[in-house]
């Protein structure tokens, strides 16, 4: 049964708010990591500038959803919840960061954790149709948020090494 027909509609909107939130608080907080190891800014702000696109692709899906939610069926059910409790974490490190509290070694276990967890790598299941712009958008988060979980787990690799020959 379509999303227009059984009424879900208004949820499955709310829920892909709340993922573009997560969106945004994760460009944040990999924004303070570009201007807090500039060092490393280059890096960090690579993946900032995917996390603001996959923002700008979630409001799209809203777009193309609220227009015809006749083409599409309810999927896998989010727990609105565990995204924003996701987001509260993410806003509480981002907090740490400015106070000194987290350094790059360990912030860079944290982000891969989140680029690991299954949020992104879900979002394409909270509806399920052939709608081709919906399924082009939600692949480019998944296949971003892989390239993003290469480069942290590369960058601690080089970290580690570079450590280790100290």
């Amino acid at each position: 049964m379509n999303i227009k027909v059984s009424g879900e509609l208004s949820g499955i909107i709310e829920v892909l708010k709340k993922m573009a939130m997560f969106e945004v608080t994760l460009a944040e907080l990999y924004s303070l990591c570009a201007s807090t190891w500039k060092e490393d800014s280059e890096f960090w702000l690579d993946i900032w500038k995917d996390e603001i696109r996959h923002t700008q692709f979630i409001n799209r899906i809203m777009e193309v959803i609220s227009k015809a939610p006749e083409r599409f069926e309810k999927g896998r059910p989010f727990n609105i919840f565990v995204i924003e409790t996701t987001v509260s974490d993410i806003r509480n490190k981002i907090e740490k960061i400015k106070k000194g509290e987290i350094e790059k070694n360990s912030l860079l276990h944290i982000t891969s954790d989140l680029e690991k967890g299954y949020l992104e790598d879900r979002y394409s299941e909270i509806v399920t149709t052939e709608d081709v712009e919906y399924r082009t958008l939600m692949q480019k988060v998944v296949d971003d948020t892989g390239k993003h979980k290469e480069k942290i787990v590369q960058k601690i690799k080089e970290t580690t090494t570079q450590r280790e020959s100290r």
